[in-house]
């Protein structure tokens, strides 16, 4: 079954349309990293709640311009190790990892609203 990730942080334009569409349970060990690496502990309570409810939708907008940029910068600066070591035979996984990463970059790269 799959998800959906919509990159789309408060405070920027021209985004288009940025979605990472991985497994559901992609979505779901992805999201648990980001909960146990963000320091704003609302937002990882946040984060643990949407895996527990096992939801396959989630937005960028849904969270403040704050913690979209954490969330963000967490994923480009973290995610990228801790998916070489989840798939270290894996490079399919690793590329659908490196996907989300090149969208985060895209969406940061864009211009502030």
């Amino acid at each position: 079954m799959s998800a959906v990730f919509i990159i789309d942080p408060r405070g920027k334009r021209d985004l288009g349309f940025l979605d990472w569409e991985p497994s559901r349970g992609m979505l779901m060990q992805v999201l648990e990293f980001l909960a146990g690496e963000v320091e704003d502990p609302a937002l990882a309570a946040d984060l643990r709640e949407f895996v527990a409810g096992g939801y396959a939708y989630i937005s960028l907008s849904s969270y403040t311009a704050e913690q979209g940029a954490e969330i963000m910068k967490t994923i480009r600066e973290k995610l990228p190790a801790a998916a070489a070591e989840w798939f270290p035979d894996h490079e399919g996984a690793r590329r659908n990892i490196a996907e989300l990463v090149e969208l985060v970059e895209e969406a940061e790269a864009a211009p502030s609203a």
